[in-house]
């Protein structure tokens, strides 16, 4: 535990958000950061389980109290528990299905002061069997009773929330599409260049580029699929992916000859992102997906993967295959976007800012 609990728990009466992550790391830990800075006047503490296979940024200096879990679903919950009677925040706001258990398990908590957030709900996990599916989504439509606010990222989470439980209190909290002049010049921290060296300007001319953990959710291999047809169609085109994770993904996407660069630290990224000519999303599941927004922040050109957050984000041009993602691909590298895409994009996600989300924040614990 890093912070005065004694203060954590009274501090001038202000309204107090007890933040719980289990899967810290990725997409969860930059939208938890971004609501942390759109309500600054109320204190934030995080009780949180670090992602083995992702970078964390260090999060002392943002809450004003940090807690990890200990191992054990049983453990968790009972710490959860242990927590609220403790500090006594105004509201628990939980982030990811396992810790949307945790928080409404607890008997301590109550459902009032719940505000829960999937970051794409499990029963949308494409690798899921149908039975599992099943299982998962009878689970969450019990525990739906225990939740007072789902504080969805997407339409699509907000609608599912309703579907489960007629009555639920669910809004749209829109995850932050990032304000940046420009990504190319920012300084990358000694010591954390890529794996894979792309020369002194980065990536080649000719790049498409996907982002992201290693791992099914993000389906490298349809990546892979796409990057073999894609150099097949324009054989000078590059093929990236910026990011790491399980060995099995990086051996498939070397093989169809992709550049995978491994984990890289987040201005490195931006970096590198802000030079693809062409950002490609290729999950198999999202919520509503940090690396698309700051793609479209970095004013790239997106071709993405239909599937039901896109849709409800209201994306359009999605494509079914790998094969027309390639397709999709080449054509923004051989005619560029049009002027028409960049400004679709922008009206898209016109209301991704942080006054909206400090808005929908505040109306979710109840300020």
């Amino acid at each position: 535990m890093h912070g005065d609990p004694g203060r954590a728990a009274k501090d001038g009466g202000r309204p107090t958000v007890l933040h719980v992550a289990e899967a810290w790391g990725g997409g969860v830990q930059t939208a938890v950061r971004d609501y942390v800075r759109s309500v600054p006047e109320v204190r934030h503490l995080l009780l949180m389980s670090e992602r083995a296979d992702c970078q964390v940024a260090d999060t002392d200096a943002l809450f004003d109290g940090v807690w990890r879990m200990p191992p054990g679903h049983v453990a968790r919950v009972r710490e959860v528990g242990r927590l609220f009677r403790e500090l006594r925040p105004d509201v628990v706001h939980a982030h990811s299905s396992l810790a949307g258990g945790y928080v409404r398990l607890a008997p301590a908590v109550p459902t009032d002061r719940i505000v829960y957030t999937p970051h794409c709900y499990a029963m949308e996990r494409g690798d899921l069997a149908r039975y599992a599916a099943a299982a998962v989504q009878t689970v969450e439509r019990v525990l739906s009773r225990r939740t007072g606010t789902v504080a969805g990222v997407s339409p699509r989470e907000v609608e599912l929330a309703r579907s489960l439980r007629k009555r639920q209190r669910a809004i749209h909290v829109p995850n932050l599409v990032p304000c940046q002049e420009t990504a190319t010049a920012l300084p990358s921290k000694p010591g954390t260049e890529p794996e894979v060296r792309t020369g002194d300007t980065g990536l080649p001319p000719r790049t498409v580029a996907a982002v992201g953990r290693l791992c099914p959710q993000k389906d490298p291999a349809f990546f892979a699929e796409a990057a073999a047809e894609g150099r097949r169609l324009m054989p000078s085109s590059n093929w990236f992916w910026l990011g790491g994770g399980e060995s099995v993904h990086r051996e498939r996407l070397e093989q169809a000859g992709v550049t995978v660069t491994g984990w890289l630290d987040h201005l490195s990224l931006q970096r590198l992102l802000a030079q693809a000519n062409v950002y490609a999303h290729t999950a198999l599941w999202e919520g509503a997906p940090m690396t698309l927004l700051e793609a479209v922040g970095l004013g790239r050109p997106v071709v993405a993967r239909r599937i039901p957050a896109l849709e409800s984000l209201g994306l359009t041009g999605l494509v079914d295959t790998p094969l027309d993602l390639a397709a999709a691909a080449v054509a923004v590298l051989t005619h560029g976007p049009g002027e028409k895409t960049g400004a679709r994009l922008d009206q898209l996600f016109a209301e991704h800012t942080p006054e909206r989300q400090r808005m929908m924040l505040r109306y979710a614990y109840g300020q």
